[in-house]
């Protein structure tokens, strides 16, 4: 069980290695990310589908989020339970402000181990914005 968990962390490390070379031309996003399901650790079953509930929060840097699994780009979450866009008008034109969005994904089901899940605010590039949240999940042999 330590070297999953350390080969976890290696794949935790190598996606901010990654990541770091994009956030050099991304602006750092005000706002938060949360996982709201499941808990971080939570042991799910591999046997069937588990579903990641998110609210995403960011200024206009940001434009819709990523999901990872295992460090890899999973899916582009673009059907959103609720897209809410602040604007502002200024200089003649309309200024996106701040969004909200809150979605929920049912993916897997997910091999025996454990994984890794991310949310990931990205800009229309698809360039990580810096912010994220990210959580790790057991999936045990069910039966």
């Amino acid at each position: 069980m330590p070297t999953r968990m350390m080969a976890h962390a290696l794949v935790r490390a190598l996606l901010a290695v990654v990541l770091g070379t994009f956030l050099s031309t991304a602006f750092a996003t005000e706002g938060k990310v949360t996982i709201i399901s499941p808990d971080n650790g939570a042991r799910v079953r591999s046997s069937s589908p588990i579903h990641v509930i998110y609210v995403a929060t960011f200024d206009n840097t940001g434009d819709h989020v990523h999901l990872y699994l295992d460090g890899q780009d999973h899916e582009t979450l673009r059907n959103l339970t609720i897209r809410r866009t602040m604007e502002s008008y200024g200089n003649g034109t309309w200024q996106v402000v701040r969004r909200s969005l809150k979605g929920r994904k049912a993916i897997g089901p997910l091999s025996p181990g454990e994984h890794s899940i991310c949310i990931m605010v990205v800009d229309r590039e698809h360039k990580p914005t810096g912010l994220q949240k990210c959580i790790e999940v057991f999936a045990g042999v069910t039966e």
